[in-house]
């Protein structure tokens, strides 16, 4: 018998770089043992004795049939789970923790909140270095060029507060300054609000931050001067925006070693922000508004055609209120901010929706489902017609207004004598005034921390990339949001007058559709925190996706995944989204006289945590907070 360093080198011509896992090194059939990085592997070689080979030729039969049983298996899964009515294709990414969690729509700002908060930050730290994070991941929806709203809970007082950094009209701004010509409210200096976000930033930190401001900038500093590998969110954005964006502005946004824009996982700096941003954290708000930044930011300003000045800058104030809030008839607090946000449009959507009693069996099958979504389609089109007549409370009573939206009473009304089961209406029927535009661009931020605070926060440049206009000295995307007024004279598609409500004022806020809202059960505890982007689909996101977890028996992760519906009145449309493959549901709500149409699925993000709590032994809670970030945009939770 042949020694085995004979076997060895009468192998060596046939010897194959397959490695076997788990093999006998005394075995003759082997004749080559290997180490690689400290793991066992073994070279397989073709000098194996026939009665061997036959025996590995039935071997890899049974193989072979055990492998395609397995592959058949897996086929009809998931074509049962593609064709599973209202079933998503794709699904969120969902975590659940102990301590603390962050959700952003890119996994390296979750990151990043997560880490705040590891280094003894609260939920405002948290939010703070989360968005200026997004500020460089999430550039088309956010940064220090837009605005936010934040609603922030504490957990030792009981007590909410909200923020209003939107952005406010010019000075100089007029009434009817976009009659002669629309498309400048949308692109171009004309279309830039007066910035509010980094003073929101500084007016939340120096009341309710506890790390120093300057670490809070830290991690975004490092990603604009070091490079951060592009969210695929971000290289979307870029590969669609089709030539609008004007290259020597936006130039960093090419990868010079390709000559096109950065795609997903590729390294990007902003070495301009990061510079921008470092003076910011170093001379604080000031170093923006009324300091060293000041007369850049104004000449990027002069550059893009803008009409703001200096003193718009140093005139703008953050502005704090208590938040408006419901309690649902199982007395849960809905909390989130007054208008001009969305919370009145919110709160009218969960009390008639409350009044129902909605449960699992509501969707657990196609003629409930289609009756259930038909209720909730009819009680859209009735906040939308409130919503085209709200403004500004600083600047147009909206009091009486905002009081029926929040009302029980008014919310049964609606639902007991003006929704009918078997059909929808004509417009008219709902009241409706006003159309407004569609808007995409936004990023939203929900977080919990570890002692039992949430911040929810909605911020945005308005449309993709804003007004377009880049500042060359600063780095700065500058935002479009004077496209959300309205302007007397301009009549939309559908014969709608424009709102009054809404029409422009020097240092008047546009409405929002933004709702950061936060949830809390009877004993002060926070059970959820949601939000959502989209423009004018946020508000019925956010709503659905409550509905589905609060009443319908969905966990966070399968209402974030189900397809959703929306209805704003004017387009006279039921939309759903692609993803939406309930065919029954569809042609029910067909029957009822619904007009359908589909849109993009990612138009809408949903961030949003769920927190479990459960009795124990002696009294003891058990805490699980379940934190998920909507595929459609690709961001995934963080925390501990």
């Amino acid at each position: 018998m042949p020694t085995q360093a004979r076997l060895r080198e009468e192998a060596q011509p046939f010897l194959k770089d397959q490695l076997l896992e788990d093999s006998d090194p005394d075995d003759g059939n082997l004749v080559e043992d290997y180490v690689k990085k400290k793991n066992r592997k073994y070279i397989r070689s073709e000098f194996i004795p026939n009665k061997d080979k036959n025996l590995q030729r039935k071997r890899l039969a049974v193989a072979f049939v055990i492998s395609a049983v397995l592959l058949i298996g897996l086929v009809v899964a998931i074509y049962a789970v593609a064709t599973n009515s209202g079933s998503s294709k794709s699904e969120s990414h969902a975590r659940v923790f102990k301590g603390a969690a962050v959700a952003a729509d890119t996994a390296l700002c979750s990151d990043v909140g997560k880490d705040t908060l590891l280094k003894g930050g609260n939920a405002v730290d948290a939010a703070i270095a989360t968005m200026l994070c997004s500020g460089l991941g999430c550039p088309q929806s956010m940064g220090i060029g837009g605005g936010f709203f934040m609603t922030i809970y504490n957990r030792t007082t009981g007590e909410a507060t909200t923020i209003d950094a939107r952005e406010v009209a010019p000075i100089n701004a007029k009434e009817d300054m976009f009659v002669a010509h629309p498309e400048n409210s949308s692109v171009g200096g004309l279309s830039i609000g007066v910035m509010g976000e980094v003073k929101g930033y500084w007016h939340a930190h120096s009341k309710y931050g506890s790390l120093p401001w300057k670490e809070l900038f830290q991690p975004a500093i490092k990603m604009a001067s070091e490079g951060f590998p592009v969210p695929g969110s971000l290289a979307k954005a870029l590969a669609e925006t089709d030539g609008d964006l004007d290259l020597e502005d936006f130039g960093v946004f090419v990868n010079q070693k390709t000559g096109a824009f950065y795609k997903s996982g590729e390294t990007m700096k902003r070495p301009k922000l990061a510079k921008t941003l470092r003076m910011i954290s170093e001379k604080g708000p000031d170093a923006f508004y009324d300091g060293s930044l000041t007369d850049d930011i104004i000449d990027d300003l002069e550059d893009a055609e803008s009409i703001i000045t200096k003193k718009d800058l140093i005139n703008y104030m953050v502005l704090e209120k208590p938040p408006l809030e419901i309690t649902l008839s199982d007395n849960t607090r809905v909390m989130s901010l007054p208008a001009p946000s969305g919370a009145p449009v919110l709160a009218f959507i969960l009390n008639v929706l409350d009044g129902y009693k909605l449960n699992p069996k509501d969707i657990s099958s196609e003629r409930a489902k289609t009756l259930t979504y038909h209720r909730v389609a009819e009680t859209f089109k009735f906040a939308y017609a409130l919503r085209s007549k709200l403004g500004d409370e600083d600047f147009w009573d909206v009091k009486e207004l905002v009081s029926n939206m929040t009302s029980k009473k008014f919310a049964d009304y609606i639902r007991t004598h003006l929704i009918t089961d078997d059909r929808t209406h004509n417009t008219s029927y709902y009241g409706g005034t006003f159309s407004d535009h569609y808007k995409t661009a936004t990023s939203h931020l929900s977080v919990f921390d570890q002692h039992g605070n949430a911040v929810s926060t909605t911020s945005t440049v308005n449309a993709r990339f804003g007004s377009k206009r880049m500042g060359r000295r600063t780095g700065i995307i500058f935002n479009n949001e004077m496209d959300n007024f309205s302007s007397p004279n301009i009549t939309n598609v559908w014969g709608v007058k424009p709102s009054p409500p809404n029409f422009i004022q020097p240092g008047k806020r546009p409405l929002s559709s933004m709702v950061p809202t936060v949830l809390v059960d009877p004993k002060g505890d926070v059970v959820g925190v949601y939000g959502a982007a989209g423009g004018t689909r946020i508000t019925t996101t956010t709503a659905w996706v409550i509905a589905h977890t609060l009443w319908l028996g969905d966990s966070i992760e399968e209402a974030n995944n189900r397809p959703r519906l929306h209805h704003q009145l004017l387009p006279p449309y039921l939309q759903y989204e692609e993803s939406f493959t309930d065919k029954p549901v569809l042609e029910g709500l067909e029957a009822k006289g619904h007009e359908l149409e589909s849109y993009q699925t990612y138009l809408s993000v949903s961030q949003a945590i769920k927190v479990i709590r459960k009795e124990g032994h002696l009294g003891q809670r058990s805490l699980s907070i379940h934190a998920c970030s909507d595929y459609r945009k690709g961001g995934v939770p963080a925390g501990f």
